[in-house]
């Protein structure tokens, strides 16, 4: 008996030492890579929410880059950055942005989207909380004209306590907003994906109640308009995908389509920017008509790049947001392998997370490492 298993015992222990030399050696490498040190300057003026996903997505990329503060510590999401936090159950104000932000070398703006959409006026009762303020765009833009790098996601401007702060914030990310915004729905009835607020500014407008049904795209306008693109009957799927361009691309590395299926801005940017990916949607001529009656393109830029000052980034979407934070951040490679094996299909956890923003960001902070410009 004991010669007929030793065949199998030996062939699992021969997988088990296969299985370890490919974990552990890669966590060897991770642990001897000497790391970076960076001044990067998180802003989140989310809601005080204990999963931190509006930022938490940065921090694990930067863990996994082995890149830390001027003090060599690692990166946490609970503790490095600025905005609001939790304490006993109490929301407060854990700090503002300090006073010298010049010596920062990259300003990352971002939100939860998922609290700050649905109900923009809660933060206005009682002052529990606010978004972005003047205080926050002018020492931006201070830092902005220092050369500071600023990458901004449409989640931290869409939470901006005013429109104000907005304004302050467009001259140096190279774009306004047309003030639509959207997301693809899969069922036009249910609350989680189509905020309250929609919902009332159609029926107040319409006066008739929220007719829709089935999946399709969902528009609305900061001055309460709606637009609603059935599926079948507007668009022939329903889906989003960001393209890049061949610049894009080239920078990148990212060659392929990728489904998106969270909130998006409808920007206009600057003729200096460079758009560096598109969102495509599968309009049909009724869909198509209804955009253009609405000012609307068929295409819309995703990802932009503005050369002032500084450099900056316009992410058109919630693109950082992560729900899993796994240890594997310590795994040299790992990033690329989920890249890489992460399948393109709804319903497949943070997917966009690794298909498009993973690459981005590394792009982007080795930029912000080398001090090279794009083209070089």
């Amino acid at each position: 008996m004991n010669r007929n298993h030793r065949p199998l015992t030996v062939w699992t222990l021969a997988c088990l030492t296969v299985v370890s030399v490919v974990l552990v050696i890669p966590w060897i490498l991770w642990q001897s890579q000497a790391p970076t040190q960076l001044n990067i300057m998180i802003v989140d003026k989310s809601k005080p929410d204990l999963s931190y996903v509006g930022h938490k997505g940065l921090v694990w990329i930067l863990n996994q880059q082995k890149i830390v503060q001027q003090t060599g510590e690692h990166y946490t999401y609970e503790e490095d950055y600025y905005g609001y936090d939790i304490q006993d159950g109490i929301s407060r104000i854990e700090r503002k942005l300090p006073d010298e932000v010049t010596d920062t070398d990259l300003i990352y703006l971002t939100a939860n989207h998922h609290l700050s959409s649905t109900d923009t006026n809660e933060r206005k009762q009682g002052n529990i909380y606010e978004g972005l303020t003047i205080y926050d765009a002018h020492k931006i833009r201070e830092a902005a004209t220092k050369g500071v790098t600023i990458v901004a996601e449409f989640s931290a401007l869409s939470n901006a306590v005013s429109n104000m702060t907005r304004e302050q914030l467009y001259p140096i990310l190279g774009m306004k907003s047309s003030g639509w915004q959207g997301r693809t729905v899969s069922d036009l009835q249910s609350w989680d994906e189509v905020p309250q607020r929609v919902r009332m500014n159609y029926e107040r407008r319409e006066k008739k109640e929220w007719p829709y049904h089935g999946a399709g795209i969902v528009l609305f306008h900061e001055d309460g308009r709606v637009i609603v693109l059935k599926q079948g009957q507007d668009v022939k799927t329903g889906d989003i995908k960001l393209a890049f361009t061949q610049e894009g691309g080239e920078w990148s590395g990212i060659t392929r389509d990728i489904h998106y299926s969270e909130w998006f801005d409808i920007i206009v940017p600057e003729k200096e920017a460079t758009v560096l990916a598109w969102y495509k949607t599968d309009l049909t001529e009724n869909g198509q008509q209804k955009l253009m009656d609405a000012g609307i393109p068929a295409e819309f830029a995703a990802l932009i790049r503005y050369e002032g000052y500084n450099r900056t980034y316009y992410m058109a979407g919630s693109f950082g947001e992560l729900e899993h934070y796994s240890f594997w951040r310590r795994i040299k490679g790992w990033d690329v392998v989920k890249t890489k094996l992460t399948p393109d299909q709804k319903g497949v956890p943070d997917r966009f997370y690794w298909k498009v923003y993973v690459p981005v960001m590394k792009k982007i902070l080795q930029e912000v490492q080398t001090g090279q410009a794009p083209w070089q």
